[in-house]
Formats: C-alpha cells, sequence, structure tokens
C-alpha cells in the first residue's frame, strides 16, 4: 500500500494560504526540497509519516489531501 495525493492543486493551495513555499515546507519537514517537489508532483509517495506532518502542519484533515491506495500488482 501506499500513500498518494488527492489533488496536487488542492494541496498547493492549502501550502500558499499557510504561507509556505517548498523550500519552508521541506526545512520543516527535515527532507530535501526535492523530495517535498517530487512529493507535491505525485512523482514519489510520502512516507505515512511525512503525509501525516504535512496534514498537521498545513492544519488540514490528512484524509483531505491524502489517500491510501494498493500497489499495482506488476505480475
Amino acid at each position: 500500500m501506499k500513500i498518494q495525493i488527492k489533488d496536487e492543486v488542492k494541496l498547493k493551495k492549502w501550502l500558499i494560504r499557510k504561507g509556505f513555499s517548498n523550500t519552508d515546507l521541506a526545512k520543516t519537514l527535515g527532507v530535501s526540497k526535492h523530495h517535498i517537489g517530487f512529493i507535491l508532483k505525485g512523482t514519489r509517495s510520502p512516507s505515512p509519516s511525512v503525509a501525516k506532518q504535512i496534514s498537521d502542519i498545513l492544519e488540514c484533515d490528512f484524509n483531505e489531501n491524502f489517500e491510501i491506495v494498493e500497489n499495482q500488482d506488476k505480475n
């Protein structure tokens, strides 16, 4: 299972409303700004703890911006 962003644009709007840039969010989370960029583009999935921290920092409900999905079986 993995976590993915439901709507990248909506999450970016949350960042703007709370006054965060990608760099600010990365520093607050202790990850690289490139990693945040990949998460926000949907090309990389956040870990459960990072997704929870993003929700807490932005003061939004986890389920509003993220969803837990099953990995695609590659067989």
